[in-house]
């Protein structure tokens, strides 16, 4: 992971990813006890032109530069499968902007906040995505108060308190 996550940080200083941020199980992990995962999730802005989304440089420059490989929906950085997804929401964008900074092995990232996480997670709501939410909310320390603004915004507070009387009664 420690290369994907070299690759992905010069993706960036190169300009090739403006504005991104893990996200998906890994991002979960940085808050939680860890669990077992396939792949590293990126969220990222990408960049337009009269709205006609662009990714060749992206891609090339991954592709032929650095020589990974697909593998089905994956970028192989060294042996980690990366998933690049484009912010397709508001939320995501929203969540891709306001991602903090971490430090993995002196590697600079951009993580999704724990708040934005579990409104992502709600939206797709998949089985691992509602026990996502379940080791946000049991392991870390969540801001309430943000938690419930992102919701409004994104008409998401009635389908988080099914999810609380659900799972915790």
């Amino acid at each position: 992971m420690e290369k994907a996550f070299k690759v992905i940080n010069e993706m960036s200083r190169e300009g090739l990813l403006t504005d991104y941020a893990i996200c998906g199980a890994v991002a979960t992990i940085y808050y939680t006890e860890p669990f077992d995962t396939y792949d590293v999730d990126i969220f990222f802005i990408p960049p337009e032109k009269e709205k006609i989304i662009i990714l060749t440089p992206f891609y090339d420059w991954l592709l032929k530069e650095k020589k990974c490989k697909v593998h089905k929906e994956y970028i192989l950085i060294g042996t980690t499968p990366v998933q690049f997804v484009p912010t397709a929401s508001e939320l995501e964008k929203e969540a891709v902007k306001n991602a903090i900074e971490v430090v993995y092995k002196d590697i600079k990232l951009k993580i999704l906040r724990p708040e934005y996480l579990i409104a992502i997670f709600l939206k797709v709501y998949r089985l691992k995505d509602k026990v996502k939410i379940k080791k946000l909310l049991d392991e870390t320390e969540i801001n309430k108060n943000l938690l419930l603004e992102i919701l409004m915004k994104y008409d998401l507070k009635e389908k988080f308190q099914d999810f609380m009387e659900k799972y915790y009664g």
